[in-house]
């Protein structure tokens, strides 16, 4: 066989891969707070100043999305609420477990058709020239 036919037969070669789409719902652990630990906060974000359950877990979501939150450990740390600290961190940066998944009841699956390529990270290193999705 040639270097001709070679190559020919290569470029009759076709690179597919499986692709499947579904989504994870996760979580960490329960973590039981005192709202009161974070009315002292005055440096890394804005005290808790909020009179309900529910604008504490807003107050707390707002936080972790704002500001660094280490910094915000670190000064609950400073005033003594070492475990508020400690728990704040495994909220932001627990281990997440999955607790349901659409895997279970459905996934959407399909074939790519391309080469393998390491520039392509949005693709997992794959340049995708045709998509039966």
């Amino acid at each position: 066989m040639s270097f001709f036919d070679i190559i020919k037969k290569l470029y009759q070669m076709v690179f597919l891969r499986r692709c499947e789409k579904y989504t994870n719902w996760e979580a960490t652990k329960p973590f039981q707070f005192n709202p009161e630990d974070f009315r002292s906060i005055e440096k890394s974000y804005e005290p808790y100043e909020g009179e309900t359950n529910e604008e504490f877990a807003s107050y707390i979501d707002e936080l972790l999305d704002e500001v660094y939150v280490y910094d915000v450990c670190e000064e609950l740390e400073e005033l003594g609420f070492t475990s508020a600290s400690e728990m704040l961190s495994s909220l932001a940066e627990g281990e997440m477990k999955i607790y349901s998944s659409t895997t279970d009841k459905y996934g959407e699956y399909w074939i790519d058709m391309g080469v393998e390529d390491e520039s392509y990270t949005k693709t997992g290193g794959f340049k995708v020239n045709f998509s039966t999705v």
